[in-house]
C-alpha cells in the first residue's frame, strides 16, 4: 500500500423547496478544492490522524474526537475485522457548522477513501448508509441530504422507504451557484431546534407541491417555472430568526436580477442562484462586501459537482 488522496465536495441541503429531501454538491468554477481532502498511508504506530487545513481551528483540538477516526472504527466495526494501522492526514477546507455539509463531508470522505484503500468491500448503498448513520450522531438525526450529493455528486432527490435511497435528477448546466460563509457558526441541531414537531395539513400540501413542481420543472428544463417553485415554506419562516440579514440580502440581490437566494442546509451560508457566471460575479461581489470582515468568511462561485467524492 502507498500514500493516497480522496476528495469530497461541499453540498447544499434542502435547496430551499426540499427539506432532508433534497441536496445538491457544489464544486468553485476556478478549480479550488471546497471540500475535505483525506490521506491514507500506511505506518507501523497505532493508527494516528493530523489535522491541517484553512479550518483546523474550528475542529476539537483532540484529533481522537474527529470525524475521521470515528469513521474508521465504524468501518472496521462493519466489516468485523481488525484493519492495517494507517497515518490519515485531513485537511479541513470547509468551516464547521456553516450549512456546507462540513460534518458529512469529512465523513463522506473519510468512508469513501477507507472503502476505496481497502478494495471496495461495502456496497454503494451499504457506505451510503454508513455515512448516513455517523451523520445522525452528528446532527441528531439520520438523513442523507448532505452525504447523499457529497458522495455521488449531483442535485440527489432523497427517496424514504425506497431500497435505492437517492436518484439524481436533472439539472441547468448554464447555473451557477455562490456559496457564501459569513464566518459564523450555527450548529445543525439549534437550527433544527427552533423548528415546530408538528406542521398543519395545509402546510404539508404547500410544502409536497413545490417540491413537486420543481422536480417536474427540472425534467421538462422549464427554467421559470423551476425558479418560481423555490419556496422554503417549511424552515426558513422559522430560521429567518436566526439569520435575520436574509430578507435584505435577498431583495438585494434579486433587484440585481439573481434568480433565488436561499439558506443553505441549516445554514449561516447563504446560496445565490444565478443564470450565469457574470451574474454570479455580481452577487459574489455584493456578499464578499457585506462579509468581509470576518475573517473565516469565505465566498465561492460554484457549478454543480457531477463527480462527487473521488481519488485525486
Amino acid at each position: 500500500m502507498k500514500t493516497k488522496r480522496y476528495y469530497a465536495p461541499a453540498s447544499t441541503g434542502n435547496l430551499s423547496v426540499g427539506y432532508d429531501l433534497l441536496g445538491a454538491a457544489f464544486e468553485p468554477i476556478n478549480g479550488d478544492l471546497f471540500g475535505d481532502v483525506l490521506e491514507i498511508y500506511p505506518q507501523q504506530a497505532k493508527t494516528s490522524l493530523e489535522i491541517t487545513g484553512r479550518y483546523q481551528h474550528q475542529l476539537p483540538s483532540a484529533s481522537s474526537d474527529n470525524l475521521v477516526l470515528k469513521c474508521f472504527y465504524a468501518f472496521e466495526n462493519k466489516l468485523g475485522k481488525p484493519l492495517p494501522q494507517l497515518g490519515l492526514r485531513l485537511y479541513k477546507n470547509l468551516p464547521v457548522g456553516s450549512g456546507l455539509g462540513s460534518s458529512a463531508c469529512s465523513i463522506v470522505v473519510a468512508c469513501y477513501a477507507f472503502n476505496d484503500y481497502f478494495n471496495q468491500p461495502f456496497t454503494e448503498a451499504e457506505l451510503l448508509q454508513l455515512m448516513a448513520e455517523a451523520e445522525g450522531q452528528v446532527s441528531g438525526s439520520v438523513h442523507y441530504d448532505n452525504v447523499a450529493p457529497s458522495y455521488l455528486g449531483g442535485l440527489q432527490l432523497m427517496l424514504p422507504d425506497s431500497p435505492q435511497l437517492c436518484r439524481p435528477l436533472p439539472w441547468f448546466e448554464h447555473w451557477r451557484v455562490v456559496l457564501c460563509y459569513p464566518g459564523t457558526t450555527l450548529s445543525t441541531k439549534a437550527a433544527r431546534e427552533v423548528l415546530p414537531k408538528q406542521v398543519s395539513m395545509a402546510q404539508s400540501i404547500l410544502f409536497a407541491g413545490m417540491l413537486s413542481r420543481f422536480i417536474a420543472a427540472l425534467y421538462q428544463q422549464d427554467e421559470t417555472e423551476a425558479v418560481a417553485a423555490l419556496q422554503d415554506t417549511l424552515a426558513e419562516p422559522y430560521r429567518i430568526s436566526l439569520i435575520p440579514e436574509l430578507v435584505q440580502i435577498r431583495a438585494a440581490l434579486q433587484a440585481k436580477g439573481v434568480l433565488h437566494v436561499g439558506i443553505s442546509g441549516a445554514g449561516p451560508t447563504l446560496f445565490a442562484l444565478c443564470h450565469s457566471e457574470q451574474q454570479a460575479s455580481v452577487a459574489a461581489d455584493y456578499l464578499k462586501r457585506h462579509y468581509e470582515k470576518n475573517q473565516d468568511a469565505i465566498t465561492q462561485i460554484c457549478k454543480l459537482s457531477s463527480a462527487g467524492a473521488r481519488a485525486l
